[in-house]
């Protein structure tokens, strides 16, 4: 496993790192699925709430500076799906408080640095009020900012967004607004970004499975697995990760 550079500072990353990474390798969004913070935490012995802790306070702040300044305009982060809600109470309560620290005091102060505009994805129905609160106050400070995304999916669940997406297909029909040949991708979470489809997806913990992540904007994505744990991943495994997708005939159904 590679290490991973001890920096002072969030986003302090050498000059080699800013290559951009759509000239270099053809690489615009990147969508990833950071699992395994709670194997990570028992393997160390430490209390489940520090794994998630350290994998979205520490470990995904750093990723996104570094991705930013390595030209990546899109970055979608999966933080907890439809099926989280049958964890335990207290590991829900815990995982909320944690989405509202990251928003308010990291994934912000990130985004204003690097000009990218912050979406929720997914449900807002059933997110705790903080949540809401920093997505709502996250969203309005970014609406102008244009070089980048930051897309955080939460409560989301692939199925369950199709299934808005048709519900709000079917309204736009029944209000006359759907245009000739209008298709479910034009309702989808993601509609109207500049990259809504991602080029890469990428699971860490060594599960090999989408778990329903994006079903239509990943369609054509290019899939990585890596078996380190979401809190040992680093910047080298992105690297190498876009390296090989470079190497990848992508045909796209032809």
């Amino acid at each position: 496993m590679l290490e991973a550079h001890n920096n002072n500072e969030v986003g302090s990353t050498g000059d080699e790192r800013r290559a951009d990474w759509c000239d270099t390798y053809g690489i615009r969004h990147i969508a990833i699925i950071p699992d395994g913070n709670r194997r990570w935490a028992r393997q160390h012995s430490v209390p489940i709430a520090f794994g998630h802790s350290k994998g979205l306070l520490e470990v995904m702040p750093e990723l996104v500076c570094q991705m930013s300044e390595a030209g990546v305009h899109t970055i979608t982060v999966w933080g907890f799906s439809t099926e989280n809600w049958t964890r335990q109470k207290f590991e829900v309560s815990h995982l909320m408080a944690i989405f509202a620290d990251f928003l308010m005091h990291r994934l912000l102060e990130i985004a204003e640095r690097y000009d990218a505009r912050v979406y929720h994805i997914g449900r807002k129905d059933r997110l705790y009020p903080e949540v809401l609160a920093a997505i709502d106050h996250v969203e309005r400070t970014t609406a102008n900012n244009k070089t980048h995304v930051y897309n955080l999916a939460l409560d989301y669940g692939g199925e369950d967004e199709l299934a808005r997406a048709g519900e709000r297909m079917m309204e736009a029909s029944r209000q006359g607004k759907l245009s000739e040949g209008g298709s479910l991708s034009s309702f989808l979470d993601t509609t109207g970004q500049p990259h809504p489809d991602p080029d890469i997806v990428i699971r860490s913990s060594g599960e090999h499975r989408m778990s329903g992540f994006m079903p239509l904007q990943a369609a054509y994505a290019e899939l990585f697995f890596v078996d380190e744990m979401f809190p040992d991943f680093t910047f080298e495994l992105l690297e190498d990760v876009a390296k090989q997708f470079r190497s990848r005939k992508r045909r796209f159904g032809s």
